[in-house]
């Protein structure tokens, strides 16, 4: 996901994976298969850059597999959260600071491969570390702008 190497992301995922967390993300991330979690790294690689992830922790049980660890980069692109019918709901102007957050993310294994994923982020961390919540004055000025901006661009 870091690096978004679409083939060994086909390696890893089942044509049949579901991503639940896609619901905030844009409709190509939202169909089944290797194709949604290569968008997904790409929706995510435009807002941060030096994504990583660790897994510090992971346990696997049967046909499920955990793993606790961090997500952390850089916020150098607008990173843009999508609404249930896929249309820019909002947008968060990069603001070039670093962050850190919690991550818990559990796959439904299927023939060897993941076939389900959902997690458990710590938002409210990376909106404060990011200036997000709350957001100056001029910080949500500059979103409403962005915003306003990428819906725009969207219906052409």
């Amino acid at each position: 996901m870091a690096i978004g190497d679409q083939a060994a992301l086909a390696t890893l995922i089942h044509p049949e994976a579901t991503n639940r967390e896609a619901i905030d993300e844009p409709a190509d991330c939202r169909v089944q298969g290797p194709a949604a979690f290569t968008a997904t790294s790409q929706w995510l690689r435009q807002a941060w850059s030096d994504i990583a992830f660790t897994a510090d922790t992971c346990v696997a049980r049967d046909d499920l597999v955990v793993t606790y660890g961090t997500m952390s980069g850089r916020h150098t692109g607008p990173f843009t959260v999508y609404d249930d019918r896929a249309q820019i709901a909002q947008v968060f102007p990069a603001t070039g600071r670093s962050f850190t957050v919690d991550h818990a993310h559990f796959f439904r294994m299927k023939d060897g491969r993941i076939v389900e994923h959902w997690a458990v982020r710590d938002d409210r961390s990376l909106g404060e570390q990011l200036g997000w919540a709350p957001p100056s004055p001029i910080y949500a000025l500059r979103m409403s702008l962005a915003t306003a901006l990428a819906r725009r661009q969207s219906k052409r």
